[in-house]
């Protein structure tokens, strides 16, 4: 009696309690990454994220202690959720410029994204956060790496030649989310990421999968 639900198999399945805590910490966490981009880093306080989520004071320390530890989750939650793949072949058969498109417009220009360069910046002086969030930031990079290699190829060279274009990718499209101080009012970043895809896309082709 009182024991949680399980499956026909043995899996223990969350209580209603532990689906609250869930649901109460994933609102904390997408308030939190709203908030970065909305005010950036500095701005970004626990007193904000609470009524950001709409919780209680206590909610949130019973999650997250520190606002170390809140932009720490934050950051995971944002890396776990940024992993770009292509669409499988059975969906549909998009080119390569259709990928760097998606990559811009799916994963890169996109509040989270905004919310991490918030903590990266915030993380290049603050040695306590880059200590806690750099091995994260270097497996996730990997994981991209290892996500072109299943897909692509470089049409010149190996894989390091597309270890290196993959990375440029990534670098021009990081680059230009801050690129907004530069510009006039009302201009649009999309003529440069046109011209971008015009230059990195023929570098590149799809990796034949192995039947």
């Amino acid at each position: 009696m009182g024991n949680a639900e399980t499956t026909d198999v043995g899996a223990r399945l969350p209580t209603l309690r532990e689906k609250q805590a869930r649901k109460s910490r994933d609102a904390i966490l997408d308030a939190t990454i709203r908030c970065l981009d909305k005010y950036g880093y500095r701005e970004t306080s626990t007193t904000r994220v609470t009524e950001k989520a709409g919780i209680s004071r206590g909610a949130l320390t019973h999650h997250f202690s520190s606002k170390e530890d809140l932009i720490v989750a934050a950051t995971n939650k944002i890396l776990n959720q940024a992993i770009f793949r292509p669409p499988s072949h059975a969906e549909e058969t998009p080119t390569i410029e259709d990928d760097l498109y998606r990559l811009w417009d799916r994963i890169v220009n996109t509040y989270q994204m905004r919310a991490l360069i918030e903590i990266l910046v915030a993380s290049r002086t603050d040695v306590a956060l880059s200590k806690r969030v750099k091995d994260e930031l270097v497996r996730w990079n990997d994981r991209l790496n290892e996500a072109a290699f299943e897909n692509y190829e470089a049409v010149e060279g190996g894989d390091e030649e597309l270890r290196r274009i993959w990375t440029i990718a990534r670098v021009f499209f990081r680059g230009l989310t801050t690129h907004d101080a530069f510009v006039r009012p009302g201009e649009s970043h999309r003529d440069l990421v046109d011209t971008f895809v015009t230059m990195i896309a023929p570098k590149l082709k799809r990796r034949k999968q192995e039947k």
